[in-house]
């Protein structure tokens, strides 16, 4: 179960040019590079070996460790432990939001065992 971002943003208008050593600049090796920055949306998805998730659009521009536990872990993950019972064990990518006290006494509270 992961979070992600996607840009509301297309590009920033910059080219980024690929060639070979010795070729032209011909069309063919101009490639146009992306780099988003900015505003952006925060969604969280989750994938267990019968399926996925609906997407989650996260109310908040970050993903901290409190957004991490209101918007993600008690409306959502509680629900997949409910479903799966005393077997679920959660796994998260160990970003900066999913270990913080926070989470871990939520973790604690609620029976959930991470895996390692």
């Amino acid at each position: 179960m992961d979070e992600s971002r996607f840009s509301t943003r297309s590009d920033s208008q910059r080219v980024l040019i690929w060639r070979e050593i010795g070729t032209q600049f011909y069309p063919s090796n101009t490639k146009e590079r992306h780099r988003y920055g900015g505003s952006g949306v925060p969604v969280w998805g989750g994938i267990m070996l019968s399926g996925r998730t609906k997407l989650h659009i996260l109310d908040r521009g970050s993903v901290t460790g409190d957004s991490y536990c209101n918007e993600v872990f008690l409306p959502l993950v509680r629900l997949f432990r409910g479903a799966i019972g005393p077997d679920f064990i959660f796994m998260d990518a160990n970003a900066r939001p999913h270990r913080t006290l926070a989470v871990e006494e939520l973790l604690e509270s609620e029976d959930i065992t991470r895996m390692d």
